[in-house]
């Protein structure tokens, strides 16, 4: 009976362990739900240094194209053949359109960074909401898994002490029990097995009210133990 008390006290400990475990996935979810935000915006800001970096770019190639346009245009003053005028329009000409590309592109450039920097600041905002939120919860949580340990901590001092003096033959059999279906100890009560209720065989019920050794229920495999109320 004082290894049926232990068992309690054992089964007690595994539903605070249960719940206790649940905790750590919940933080973890939800800091992840911060880390997913903050690497949205991250996105966003890397984004916009790209961007930066390409209309830089273009700009200097602009510029480039521009100093080109100008030198091949005083070239005209050097001309002396139609024929030489004619390549010399062809070149300026492809400079103007090199010239005209570089500006829609860096148009557009300027455009997208606008649009990803207002993206940006809502998402700043989103961001800071989300973290409040999540970060309140996860203190929440991280009080109530502090808690919940010390309940454990306090559930494990009421094991040794139940388990204290019991047999240590008697303590073996009832922890590999324990993997049976859970059943590790039943209590004995009208002339039945307490965790399958099947009616024990006369003489097992006399060796169980003597408690001289380790009975086992032959239907679930139970430590049987006898109740001082058993009939």
């Amino acid at each position: 009976m004082q290894l049926l008390k232990a068992q309690n006290v054992d089964r007690e400990l595994k539903v605070l362990e249960e719940a206790k475990s649940r905790y750590p996935a919940e933080i973890s979810q939800r800091q992840g739900e911060i880390e997913r935000a903050e690497n949205a915006l991250t996105e966003l800001t890397d984004r916009i240094l790209e961007l930066d970096s390409q209309q830089r770019h273009l700009e200097w190639e602009l510029k480039v194209a521009r100093e080109q346009l100008k030198k091949q245009e005083e070239r005209f003053a050097e001309v002396t053949t139609n024929k030489e005028y004619d390549a010399l329009q062809l070149e300026i000409e492809a400079c103007k359109t090199r010239i005209s590309e570089f500006e829609t592109q860096i148009l557009k450039i300027i455009e997208d960074t606008q649009t990803t920097g207002e993206q940006a600041e809502i998402e700043k905002g989103e961001v800071g909401s989300v973290r409040e939120l999540q970060q309140s919860h996860i203190d929440e949580l991280q009080e109530k898994l502090s808690s919940l340990q010390g309940e454990v901590d306090g559930v494990i001092s009421q094991r040794e002490a139940a388990l204290k003096g019991i047999d240590e033959d008697l303590l073996r059999s009832y922890e590999r029990s324990q993997g049976n279906r859970g059943r590790g100890v039943a209590a004995v009560r009208r002339g039945a097995c307490g965790s399958c209720f099947r009616q024990l065989p006369a003489q097992q019920k006399s060796n169980a009210r003597r408690s001289e050794q380790i009975l086992h229920c032959e239907s679930c495999g139970a430590i049987l133990a006898w109740d001082d109320e058993s009939t």
